[in-house]
């Protein structure tokens, strides 16, 4: 189910996708914040219609778009042994900083942080990890 908000108008584009981080400090002052500042804080969001509805914007100094939003997570690594598709799991952050490895994005995903429960949608492919862990890829929903 979509969700309408608002966005920097030249940020509203079909797909984009944005982490929500809470309201910043010109946002006190701003009469649209309600419609502005209702997603949830570390959340992930796709942008699925824009629409022709354009307010004045405090924070982006320019206007600030209507749009329709969906949660959308990104994929992730998983430890094998909670890749089980249907299973709800605290995410668990891999421990490592090597940011050439090809797997770093799914081992750090912007919008899931460590704790945050996830619901497993798909079991994807086994990740060849340098440091020797048991990954799959996972496709995940957000829970609660």
């Amino acid at each position: 189910m979509a969700q309408v908000t608002l966005v920097g108008e030249g940020q509203a584009a079909l797909g984009r996708e944005f982490v929500y981080r809470g309201p910043q400090p010109p946002c006190r002052e701003c009469k649209v914040k309600a419609a502005c500042l209702n997603q949830d804080l570390g959340r992930r969001y796709r942008i699925a219609r824009v629409r022709d509805v354009a307010h004045p914007c405090l924070l982006n100094e320019e206007r600030a778009r209507v749009v329709e939003v969906e949660l959308a997570p990104p994929d992730c690594s998983l430890p094998s042994r909670a890749a089980v598709e249907g299973s709800i799991v605290a995410y668990e952050g891999v421990v490592c900083a090597n940011g050439a490895c090809p797997n770093f994005r799914l081992c750090h995903p912007v919008g899931i942080d460590a704790g945050m429960r996830v619901r497993v949608e798909a079991v994807r492919e086994e990740l060849e990890c340098p440091l020797g862990y048991e990954l799959r890829r996972a496709r995940v929903a957000y829970v609660g």
